[in-house]
């Protein structure tokens, strides 16, 4: 999902690196004139405006940018009179290549399974050949310096996406900056999403449940189509379905916990896109003297740590994130390497029956208890 970007980037936001960079890129050379200085791939990607890895992929041969972009850079290559010379193509071929991720840590996305994606995603680009660079942020100012700090030292050959956001800025201005890019979104995970909510709503309803709530992350891309099979699933099994949207903080989940239970006819099950907005929903149950999951089951679309820690432990749909982050590196490698993209499986889901769902209360329990 592309959207228009809102000017250049700022920001001294500083990340912290895990693994190494890869380097400039020898593949500089050009033709000299005599009594001239040496015309070098920095300069055609000043002209052009792009990075120089940038430059790289189009006189390599390889895809990832867009047409306009390859076409700025082939129109300043030949102003500059620049073509790179055999020797350093093959010094660039001999050198590894580099994917960088950056990982914001601004709570949201906090219970993921981030150990074991990284070390799948890691894996699969050592398979290649590839070197992985990590950043880690706070905050999108500081995930935008970032990305202009990849440009600027050349670190990276291209860089993942993760937690696509509706709107999401990124991948026009990356475009933009001539670095290319994989959306992780794009690794197998929609049909594996709707897996997931399929397992989920179908446990509840086996246990007897037939009034639903899905709480939705409102900022991210991907929940888009988890409500759509939500809605779906539930028309088709005859099922009152309702849908809260929030954004990705616990206190906005906890209001839109508020809004549902304050309902004269309030779900006696809630789904949450994942373990910690689950774990903000179970406690506007507890405050409110709800028991979990006696009189309120809850489940989380994504698990994690926090499963174990809440109290009950959550229920919660179980990905492999080390076969995701595997899919996503055979999507980067493919990209860097400019050959043709893997066919992906479908990436399974499980889901984990934890002690935060059980079957509904009795209708007179149930009214006893508001």
């Amino acid at each position: 999902m592309t959207s228009t970007a809102r000017g250049p980037w700022r920001g001294n936001g500083r990340g912290a690196e895990v693994g190494a960079g890869s380097g400039p890129d020898p593949a500089s050379g050009a033709v000299p004139v005599p009594g001239e200085r040496r015309i070098t791939i920095a300069d055609v990607a000043a002209r052009a405006g792009v990075s120089k890895s940038a430059v790289s992929f189009v006189f390599n041969g390889r895809s990832g940018l867009s047409q306009m972009t390859t076409d700025r850079i082939v129109r300043a290559a030949r102003e500059l009179g620049w073509r790179p010379n055999s020797r350093a193509r093959a010094l660039s071929a001999r050198r590894p290549r580099s994917a960088g991720v950056v990982i914001r840590r601004d709570g949201s996305g906090a219970d993921s399974d981030l150990g074991g994606f990284l070390h799948g995603l890691g894996d699969a680009l050592a398979a290649t050949g590839a070197v992985l660079v990590v950043r880690v942020v706070t905050t999108g100012v500081e995930e935008q310096e970032v990305y202009s700090g990849f440009v600027r030292e050349s670190q990276v050959d291209i860089v993942l996406l993760l937690r696509m956001r509706i709107g999401d800025e990124r991948p026009d201005a990356l475009t933009a900056l001539g670095l290319p890019f994989v959306v992780a979104d794009d690794a197998g995970t929609s049909g594996a999403d709707a897996e997931g909510m399929r397992l989920a709503i179908r446990h509840l309803h086996a246990l007897g449940h037939r009034r639903i709530a899905l709480v939705a992350d409102g900022a991210l891309a991907r929940s888009v189509g988890r409500v759509a099979v939500f809605v779906e699933e539930l028309r088709f099994l005859d099922v009152d379905a309702r849908v809260f949207r929030a954004d990705s903080s616990p206190p906005s989940v906890a209001a839109a916990t508020v809004r549902l239970l304050n309902l004269s006819v309030p779900p006696t099950a809630i789904l949450y896109e994942s373990g910690i907005l689950a774990a903000a929903g179970m406690q506007v149950a507890r405050r409110r003297g709800m028991a979990v999951p006696e009189e309120l089951s809850v489940i989380g679309l994504e698990d994690g740590p926090i499963a174990l820690a809440t109290t009950p432990s959550l229920s919660a749909v179980c990905n492999d994130a080390d076969a995701w982050g595997r899919a996503c590196g055979r999507l980067l490698a493919d990209r860097i390497g400019g050959g043709e993209p893997h066919q992906l499986a479908l990436i399974p889901r499980e889901l984990v029956a934890r002690g935060s769902t059980s079957p509904p209360p009795h209708p007179l329990d149930h009214e006893r208890s508001r």
